[in-house]
């Protein structure tokens, strides 16, 4: 049995829970875009879409394409940093698979599990796989922080400015708080991985859970968990003296966002809103840091309210409507089609294989 057997592929990720939440996803979405074409008044969004041009969705859907495989690359990166063995092919399939789990999931917590069951799969130790997708994470928060923070910095310099009111300064506070609070648990996390074994054991000694667990599983959960803690923290240790990975890491992630930002960039010109490159990168910029922790799977209904919150100052309503519904349908109702479309071919898979090993 390899390493990759010890868990039941199965159970890599609940399909069940995830059409649940997927669907309960889908109807938050909807419901918040069919509010904000109310309160922009578009009769015939069909119709506002089809004017933005086959040829500027075709872009726009391939820039999500390219972000695709900039998480990918940077997943194969990382493992390979790692000691593991997983080519750019299969990282790009795994980071789909976790980017639809993650869309389907409150707090976009699906995806990290699916992508450390898989790389597990793939050879990985658990502590390895969980070390590479933590910096994966890590990259991808704090690039989106940096250039959140740097393009308001040169829009201040090239003499751009926006302002908000106090219920979209209160949503900004909020969004930066949490967020930042988050990059320094992962930070904490990733420089003191000890940190990991110490908090389960002190989650186990909850009275509540010992009611629940008896004391031979949860001594069992304290050793499973200290024993990845420890491969989490040789991967660690291992990671801080390979500059080059890293470097090439914060690299791709930059390119990751460098995708996704430009496409409401080319979305908003093709709508001729009039806004600037850096005016557009900056709004654009503040949305997914905003949004970044909406408890809702896939942050529906915050990236819906919030993109037509943000631009709604510096948008006629009938462009601001089809933007908010042509930018979700490129960025996150297309990755979820192709993600569940892997998720799918998995699923059968597994089933194919179960039907071969119990046939006579």
């Amino acid at each position: 049995m390899g390493i990759g057997d010890s868990v039941d592929e199965g159970k890599a990720f609940n399909l069940k829970g995830a059409l649940i939440w997927g669907s309960v996803s889908l109807l938050i979405s909807g419901l918040c875009i069919y509010l904000v074409l109310r309160f922009t008044r578009n009769e015939d969004i069909w119709g506002d879409i089809i004017q933005v041009g086959l040829k500027t969705l075709a872009l726009a859907s391939g820039l999500v394409i390219a972000s695709w495989l900039a998480d990918g690359l940077r997943m194969s990166v990382l493992a390979r940093a790692m000691g593991g063995e997983v080519g750019a092919l299969e990282a790009i399939r795994i980071s789909m698979m976790g980017s639809f789990m993650a869309g389907v999931t409150p707090f976009d917590t699906g995806g990290e599990p699916v992508k450390i069951y898989f790389l597990h799969k793939k050879g990985m130790s658990i502590g390895q796989s969980t070390a590479a997708v933590a910096l994966a994470a890590l990259f991808h928060a704090t690039t989106r922080f940096f250039l959140w923070a740097l393009f308001p910095i040169m829009g201040f310099i090239l003499g751009f400015a926006w302002q908000v009111g106090p219920a979209v300064k209160a949503m900004l506070g909020l969004g930066v708080f949490l967020y930042v609070a988050f990059m320094v648990l992962l930070v904490m996390a990733t420089i003191w991985p000890n940190l990991v074994s110490s908090a389960a054991k002190w989650i186990c000694n909850w009275q509540t859970l010992q009611k629940v667990l008896s004391p031979e599983r949860i001594e069992r959960l304290v050793k499973r968990v200290s024993s990845i803690a420890d491969e989490f923290r040789a991967a660690m240790v291992a990671f801080k003296s390979k500059k080059a990975p890293a470097a090439l890491a914060f690299f791709l992630s930059l390119l990751y966002w460098g995708f996704i930002i430009w496409v409401p960039v080319l979305l908003l010109r093709s709508m001729g809103s009039g806004l600037s490159t850096m005016q557009i990168v900056s709004l654009s910029m503040t949305v997914y840091l905003v949004t970044a922790y909406v408890p809702t799977p896939g942050a529906s209904g915050g990236a819906e309210v919030g993109s037509a919150v943000f631009f709604s100052p510096f948008l006629p309503a009938r462009i601001l409507g089809t933007f908010v519904v042509v930018w979700r349908l490129v960025t996150y109702y297309f990755t979820l089609l192709i993600g569940g479309g892997l998720i799918a071919a998995q699923t059968i898979s597994w089933s194919l294989r179960k039907t071969d090993l119990q046939s006579p």
